[in-house]
């Protein structure tokens, strides 16, 4: 239900722009869209390098602690 009221809002806003204007408009939200989409997929590749880091991280230290 938010989603509706966002783009009832957002309609609002944008009614009264110029048709050139919408056009531009519409660039900038598939731009911010992209951006959106692209910082998500950086995000799960961090996450993922982290883990990865973390094993290798715990499994140095185990093995550390059994030469000690």
């Amino acid at each position: 239900m938010k989603t509706l009221v966002y783009q009832k809002k957002i309609l609002e806003e944008v009614k009264d722009l110029p048709e050139e204007q919408i056009s531009n408009l519409l660039k900038i939200i598939r731009i911010f869209k992209n951006s959106i989409i692209q910082q998500r997929k950086e995000d799960i590749g961090l996450k993922k390098e982290f883990g990865e880091w973390d094993k290798l991280s715990d499994e140095a230290f185990i093995n550390f602690e059994g030469k000690l």
